[in-house]
């Protein structure tokens, strides 16, 4: 998960994220939520 941090794509989607979900605004969690799941995916194969 360390290397997960320093990826764009998921330091992209964490602020999106979470203020998607401060305003329950789906057009920014589910965006960021992607992104996240993308960086995390490309973190863990770079291992």
């Amino acid at each position: 998960m360390e290397k997960a941090f320093r990826n764009p794509l998921f330091l992209t989607g964490l602020p999106m994220a979470v203020c998607g979900f401060a305003i329950t605004a789906p057009a920014f969690w589910i965006p960021g939520l992607v992104l996240m799941v993308c960086g995390w995916a490309k973190a863990k194969k770079q291992a």
